[in-house]
């Protein structure tokens, strides 16, 4: 294969570079002589060299030569063969038809699948014909083919369970029976009517029409669905895990809308609560918001599905996760043909009765299925015996399942019981996940399929013959496949090759459907995963392009526009991501919260069973890095907001921060005082390196002054001006505040250059420190999102053990603690060189630190001194800049001297106050405690919202406004800038780097969104309540601020 692989790779490396060739040689001799009048195998070969090439720089004018020869020559065959050649690649350039159109009425997809190909709206709608695919020429009369029961009872019937043999669980099926159930709804009152779409569009969870979809929504203005509804029925009769998983793509849907009406990424959502009902040009807008939030989330949360699809399912269905393989089939992007034409894409799809007879998969059930689908029948046919049960009694349940309450948020299935309001307990659905991972699904085989399923496989069978369903052997002609000669070549089990051969007689005259049920599986071999039988293995791969590519909402109009920015990436799988790239484990974590671990093979591949994830791991050297124990419910967290009781907790060393344990791994013994394990040493250390750091006035002057100059020099350097005016711009945010303090910490702290023009060999740019930086910050102080953490994990990991390189490479230069800072130092106070140590350099090198307690102490500072610190001062800018405020700062910053100082200082208190980088921290309580009438036990982790304790009106009065007279003592200190590098020193910075953006003439905001701060709440998350727009998506961090000045 690698062979093989090379060799197509050389070859196209190769035709590339003839393709160049040609080109360069052209447009050389045309250089040399315009009037140069080539024949036509040269002009041809350039006009294919252009057809062929990719990335043509169109700097070089190569057509605009190609354009001016062709109006330099003669009439004749030459000039009409190569302008038809010129025309043609021209012409081809666009697609014919145009693939969409703009405008609202096509943007989102129809309630029942209509209008997916414009040009054609009811291809592949709900409601209309199934399609056929393949030329029935060996069709026999019904009455000479075997009796279908016969057929069951003989060929298809289960003579005992076999366990899947490549490790498949039950839940892989149920999520099989979510797509297949998407895409095939026969009517029973017309069997020819497919009455769902031909489109992987969740159709089961919204409904086939307007008034199945209307059922399942809220319509209040927030485009929800009712809560964990769906609007399929037939879900109710199979084993419960399909229901759970639709439940959960309903959660998926809801979380989707809020974060669109959170981010409002285009400006024009309003807040529902603040809508008089009478105001009838609000409520207008209201309806219209509603339905724009509804079909955006439902676009994402079908792209979601999709990339399950494309992900989990096919990754399993490939075997590709024995490999370890992140690799995904991706049919969705443009493809250019030989002759430069665009390869079809979004042109719509029909499902076909064919399809419909290949995705019967009842051999595969698992045995607690079994059990389960034989208590409904039961229940369902309380009267009868499964084999007395007719096609006419099915009809008459099947009747009544339609007739059932059309008010779907009371239906339940398994069992459950709804909520008050309205939901399903999320430790109830995710037992049923966990059961149905652990149980194996059957393999597929003839004689495999339970009685219980008898009645569907005698009407499956009835059916086909019916529609005229083409033989086996055609439909593999069809597919390019081999016709089988002979019955044991179907099937070489002697036994079943010589039951069918009586039951058909000759192999031309197996049935399509009977023929893929009872089949010779595949083996499991590389490439095989799913192991049905020969011919599905082959078919499912056309059918799941045709699905996709041929959906116009997953190509042409899967855009971030359509999807807003968000939504767009929302639905992206990540292939280095846990589970080798799963979206479905990024589902569980986000929908049943405390009910999943973000290391269990039960949420990263539970597709498969425990057991075979556990071979398949230890022969892929990462048995280590999940769980195979079934999960249990984690404790939910505690939130606290209760002035005293945050304060008693923060100084409470029972009570550790989350830091800790996440950090243990990477850091080796002491110093990395901002998460250690014993606080009060932790505060030790933090207080010997900060005497280090700024133990004299001078010291803490030489700190604040480096900031100045810093912040003046950004300032200086990224300023923009106004054409024909005075008028300058500077980003403060990305520019400037997000910049200064890595610039210190790293410079003249730990030894790491910062990559510019002076050193171009530095490992970092500032953005890539920086981005690192809040990366692990991230990962040790935050809401980290749970589907996220492996991946944080080992990323952190590997950064941290970088930068402690860099800074033990920077130590061992220096020689001694920090020489850096104290060579800085000694230079501005005393005139001396920076390799004359002085004084300061003595004091640090009798500290006694081994340098990897340095290492690991400067490491702290950097991350919990510089990203925190530059979110801090772009709170504190932004609420000084606000119109009730602005001359807040300003007079105090022009006149700047000690006074002055401490009254900014006040001010910036208040603003941390009043919009802290963060709501809060977290802790975890190491043993149970009592505090007051909380009782928090070992091992609960809470939150403690400072900024609701900050707004306690009984502490601070009017406590909503500024005040920069409130006694110091009342702030609450956690972790961060002001805990790593005290809260004098901070305050100090803070109020120099505020001096010398206030004191610029005429300071305000930019005009428009470009002065404004782009952010929203995000009350999902506890700490980093505030997300920030960004370019590509929302972050934790703040991305943009433009200032202006004169």
């Amino acid at each position: 294969m690698s062979s093989i692989l090379q060799t197509v790779s050389a070859t196209a490396v190769r035709a590339k570079d003839d393709a160049e060739r040609v080109v360069e040689e052209f447009r050389a001799k045309i250089k040399q002589d315009i009037s140069f009048i080539p024949d036509a195998s040269t002009l041809g070969a350039v006009v294919d060299a252009i057809r062929h090439n990719d990335a043509i720089d169109d700097r070089k004018m190569l057509l605009e030569h190609v354009l001016v020869l062709l109006s330099r020559l003669p009439q004749g065959d030459l000039l009409k063969k190569l302008q038809d050649a010129t025309v043609e690649l021209l012409y081809l350039d666009l697609p014919h038809p145009p693939v969409t159109y703009i405008g609202s009425e096509h943007a989102f997809r129809t309630a029942d699948g209509s209008y997916n190909n414009i040009d054609n709206p009811k291809l592949g709608q709900a409601g209309t014909p199934y399609s056929r695919s393949v030329q029935d020429i060996h069709l026999l009369p019904t009455r000479v083919l075997p009796d279908p029961g016969l057929v069951f009872d003989v060929l298809l019937k289960r003579d005992g369970f076999v366990k899947h043999p490549a490790g498949l669980s039950s839940l892989f099926f149920s999520f099989a029976a979510l797509v297949i159930h998407s895409i095939f709804r026969t009517s029973h009152q017309n069997y020819d009517i497919n009455e769902t779409s031909s489109y992987v569009d969740l159709a089961p969870l919204y409904g086939n029409n307007q008034d199945e979809q209307n059922k399942v929504r809220v319509r209040d203005g927030r485009g929800l669905l009712h809560p964990d509804v769906f609007a399929e029925n037939r879900l109710l009769l199979l084993p419960p895990a399909t229901s759970v998983l639709l439940v959960l793509f309903n959660r998926n849907h809801n979380y989707i809308a809020r974060k669109l009406l959170q981010i409002n990424e285009r400006g024009w959502y309003i807040d529902p609560d603040t809508i008089d009902p009478v105001d009838t040009e609000k409520n207008a807008k209201l309806l219209q918001q509603e339905e724009d939030i509804f079909q955006t989330a439902r676009l994402v949360n079908a792209s979601w599905f999709a990339s399950v699809v494309m992900s989990d399912y096919f990754s399993n269905i490939l075997g590709l996760v024995r490999d370890g393989n992140t690799w995904v089939l991706n049919p969705f992007e443009d493809i250019r043909k030989s002759d430069h034409s665009l390869f079809e894409r979004g042109r719509g799809n029909a499902c076909s009765v064919e399809f419909n007879c290949l995705y019967r998969w009842h051999a595969t059930m698992s045995v607690a299925d079994e059990q389960y689908t034989q208590r409904v029948f039961s229940q369902v046919f309380p009267d009868k015996p499964m084999d007395q049960v007719t096609a006419a009694d099915f009809k008459e349940v099947a009747k009544k399942q339609n007739d059932m309450d059309p008010d779907c948020s009371h239906w339940t299935f398994g069992g459950l019981q709804r909520q008050k309001d309205g939901t399903f307990r999320d430790e109830d659905l995710a037992n049923f996940l966990r059961n149905s991972t652990e149980q194996p699904a059957a393999a597929f085989r003839a004689r495999g399929t339970p009685e219980v399923m008898r009645l569907n496989e005698i009407m499956g069978i009835t059916q086909s013959r019916a529609w005229g369903c083409c033989s086996l052997n055609d439909f593999r002609k069809f597919l390019g496949l081999k016709p089988y000669s002979s019955f044991l070549e179907w099937n070489p089990d002697p036994t079943i090759a010589a039951v069918a051969e009586k039951l058909y007689h000759s192999i031309d005259n197996l049935e399509l459907y009977v023929g893929l049920q009872a089949e010779e599986a595949k083996p499991v071999v590389e490439g095989a995963g799913l192991c049905p039988g020969y011919t599905i293995s082959r078919a499912i791969l056309a059918d799941a392009i045709a699905l996709t590519r041929g959906d116009r909402f997953f190509t042409a109009d899967y855009t971030p526009y359509a999807l807003t920015t968000w939504g767009f990436n929302d639905c992206q799988r990540d292939p280095n991501g846990p589970g080798f790239g799963s979206m479905l484990g990024r589902l569980f974590l986000r929908t049943l919260g405390d009910q999943c671990r973000p290391n269990s093979t039960y949420t990263w591949f539970p597709l498969m069973t425990p057991e075979s994830m556990k071979d398949v791991l230890t022969n892929l050297g990462k048995l280590n890095v999940y769980e195979f124990v079934r999960p249990s419910t984690q404790r939910p967290l505690v939130v606290i907001d209760d002035y005293r009781i945050v304060k008693e907790i923060l100084n409470n060393d029972n009570f550790v921060v989350v830091g800790v344990d996440r950090a243990a791994p990477f850091i080796k013994g002491e110093g990395f005082f901002i998460a250690s394990s014993d606080p009060e040493q932790g505060r030790r250390e933090q207080r010997e390196f900060l005497r280090f750091l700024a133990g004299t006035p001078e010291l803490v002057q030489a700190v604040t002054k480096y900031f100045n100059r810093k912040t003046v020099e950004l300032i200086r350097t990224n300023t923009y001006g106004n054409v024909g005016s005075n008028t300058k711009n500077i980003n403060i945010v990305r520019d400037v505040v997000r910049y200064a303090p890595v610039h210190w910490v790293a410079t003249e702290l730990a030894g790491i250059p910062i990559r510019s023009k002076d050193h171009p060999d530095a490992p970092y740019t500032e953005q890539q420190l920086y981005d690192i930086v809040t990366g692990i910050y991230e990962y040790l102080f935050l809401d980290i999102d749970p589907a996220k953490e492996l991946t944080l994990q080992d990323t952190v990991g590997k950064q941290m053990k970088e930068l402690l390189g860099h800074i033990h490479s920077g130590l061992s230069r220096q020689g001694s603690l920090l020489s850096g800072i104290w060579d800085t130092i000694s230079s501005i106070f005393t005139g001396q060189s920076n390799t004359d140590k002085g004084t300061f350099a003595e004091r640090f090198s009798t500290s006694g630190w081994s340098q990897d307690k340095m290492a690991n102490t400067i490491l702290a500072v950097l991350i919990g001194s510089t990203v925190e610190l530059s979110q801090t001062l772009t709170h504190v800018i932004n609420t000084y800049l606000d119109e009730k405020h602005a001359s807040t700062i300003q007079p105090y910053s022009s006149t700047w001297d000690a006074t002055a100082e401490s009254v900014v200082q006040a001010f910036a208190r208040e603003a941390i106050r009043l919009d802290p980088p963060f709501a809060g921290v977290y802790r975890d309580c190491r043993r149970g405690k009592s505090i007051g009438t909380l009782s928090v036990q070992a091992k609960d982790r809470v939150f403690l919202d400072m900024e609701k304790a900050h707004k306690n009106d009984a502490v601070f009065k009017h406590s909503g406004e500024v005040n920069q007279n409130r006694p110091k003592e009342s702030y609450l200190i956690a972790d961060g800038s002001t805990n790593c590098l005290g809260e004098e020193l901070t305050l100090k910075i803070i109020a120099e780097m505020l001096q010398v953006v206030f004191t610029l003439g005429n300071v305000r905001r930019a005009p428009g969104n470009s002065g404004v701060l782009q952010r929203h709440r995000n009350e999902a998350n506890q700490a980093a309540r505030w997300e920030y727009l960004k370019v590509g998506g929302v972050t934790f961090w703040p991305d943009s601020m433009v200032l202006q000045y004169e």
